[in-house]
């Protein structure tokens, strides 16, 4: 059956990131839409108004411009603190969550206090002037997110060339899951088994706070980029 899917990138990424799914999607008959969140992808100059509530609105807008319905909503990593909001303002269009090796939030947190404090100083001290956006290394992204792609994979020199400065502002802003939890639309959590930045245990964690238990996949952090086939298997599905 063919479905409508919309696509969530995460931090430092943009749409770009999910061109392989989406052609295999799309190739299989689905409508697909994925877009760049404010300050991501082509959208880089405009991290001064990236929220939270701008990730949410950006894609729910496109959602009612292209008349999408009982859509399966997607979101990776950072993108677990959107398509919950996404979820809450555009209900009737939504037919099916999936959290893809994503952040799950307590009610009332913000995404940076899900990491050490080691990890939040390479935001707080590599932010750009102003502290509003920070580049994440190139080495430490590979390392963390593309590990199943060796050094020299073209796919692994292209991603890391696309990466962009990450809006600090939606890391630090507390996000209320009050109203999501209360929605009855269905979930599915995409845990991967070799996810440097989210580990397995902790997926679980927030696999368990969805009130479901994880779909398992043999994959580093990104599997839009170096399992495409085995996540698009997945996700047709559901």
């Amino acid at each position: 059956m063919a479905r409508d899917y919309v696509l969530v990138h995460g931090m430092s990424h943009g749409a770009w990131c999910w061109e392989l799914v989406s052609e295999r999607l799309a190739k299989n008959g689905h409508r697909v839409f994925a877009r760049d969140l404010p300050g991501h992808g082509r959208r880089a100059a405009e991290w001064r108004h990236a929220s939270v509530q701008s990730y949410a609105h950006s894609v729910a807008d496109a959602m009612a411009r292209e008349g999408v319905r009982d859509a399966v909503l997607v979101g990776h990593s950072m993108g677990g603190i959107v398509i919950p909001k996404v979820a809450e303002l555009v209900p009737a269009r939504v037919g099916h969550l999936v959290f893809l090796a994503a952040v799950v939030l307590p009610s009332g947190t913000s995404l940076d206090q899900q990491f050490p404090l080691a990890a939040r100083a390479i935001f707080t001290g590599g932010a750009r002037a102003g502290g509003g956006a920070v580049q994440y290394p190139a080495a430490m992204a590979h390392a963390r997110w593309m590990g199943d792609m060796p050094a020299g994979d073209e796919r692994l020199t292209r991603a890391l060339a696309l990466l962009t400065p990450q809006p600090l502002r939606p890391w630090r802003e507390r996000v209320d899951m009050s109203q999501f939890n209360a929605l009855a639309i269905p979930r599915t959590y995409i845990r991967c088994l070799r996810d440097a930045a989210i580990p397995p245990a902790r997926a679980a964690e927030y696999a368990a706070r969805l009130g479901v238990t994880p779909i398992d996949l043999d994959s580093d952090h990104g599997p839009m980029l170096s399992h495409v086939d085995e996540l698009v298997q997945v996700l047709e599905k559901i």
